[in-house]
């Protein structure tokens, strides 16, 4: 089965972003645990927990959550710390009915020791995630042949790609790697994709100073087309109709992340065009 869905905060607005997504049109939700923001040192806070679970609990949608951005399975400094948040996020997972937790790949380290830590942390939330899915997510600051190797290593049936379209255009762009090739590479693993627009302009910040790097607006980085836009599919330089023919066959869910809340006017032919991609699965 393949469902279309879109990518949403999940914080007290949750109500309103899930009435929206279902009057839109789209069949599943990802769930920022940033937008919840209901973890706090490494635990989810009861009442914010229960208020969530009924919140999402009224609406029927096929629910992916997408981990915390500051989550770092490499970093061993803060082991307890970092292990405690992402199993507060697989609890949230199991208890909303996610049926996938994408974690990011984010950038291989140079150190074996930073690598083997991310691994043996994905295989002990495997060991846990019972009937949820990890799905490690390709990101823009790092090419695609590690993320591969990396769910390859991990060889768990409960481990599996998320791909992510936009970041393996954008690093294709920085690494010089050929963007078609790498989707190829990954197709056998994917079991989840993200989809939206951006022009294939890397922005460089966001290796040098991410912090920086996400105090950009749209008004910094829309008119240049820079970096990890989130736009709506059509409105950037992406060659997803390419793409999909790629994945034709794929079953599961595609999740149409682009920033909603800025083209609310465009949202009715945004679901529209990214029904269209989808359909090219079938």
């Amino acid at each position: 089965m393949i469902r279309l869905g879109m990518s949403i905060r999940g914080g007290d607005g949750r109500h309103d972003e899930l009435t929206f997504a279902r009057r839109v049109g789209y069949d599943a939700v990802e769930i920022s645990m940033d937008g919840t923001g209901m973890i706090f040192g490494g635990q989810l806070h009861p009442d914010m927990l229960q208020a969530a679970l009924a919140d999402f609990g009224r609406h029927e949608f096929w629910y992916s959550l997408h981990s915390p951005s500051s989550l770092d399975l490499r970093d061993r400094a803060n082991r307890d710390a970092q292990l405690a948040v992402a199993r507060a996020t697989l609890r949230f997972a199991r208890e909303v009915g996610a049926r996938i937790l994408v974690i990011h790949f984010e950038q291989r380290s140079p150190s074996p020791e930073d690598e083997s830590a991310f691994v043996e942390a994905i295989w002990r939330l495997s060991d846990d995630a019972g009937s949820v899915l990890l799905g490690i997510e390709n990101i823009e600051v790092e090419r695609m042949d590690p993320v591969i190797e990396c769910v390859r290593r991990v060889n768990r049936p409960n481990v599996v790609m998320t791909l992510d379209i936009g970041h393996a255009y954008l690093a294709a762009a920085q690494f010089r790697f050929d963007f078609f090739e790498a989707i190829g590479a990954a197709v056998p693993l994917v079991r989840h994709v993200h989809m939206n627009d951006n022009f294939g302009r890397y922005d460089p910040l966001r290796l040098e100073n991410f912090t920086l790097y996400r105090t950009q607006t749209p008004a910094d980085t829309f008119p240049l087309g820079k970096g990890d836009l989130h736009l709506p599919v059509g409105w950037g330089a992406i060659p997803l109709e390419q793409v999909f023919a790629m994945l034709k066959g794929y079953q599961g869910t595609v999740i149409h992340e682009y920033r909603s809340h800025l083209f609310l006017p465009y949202a009715e032919t945004a679901q529209q065009a990214a029904r269209r991609l989808v359909q090219l699965l079938g």
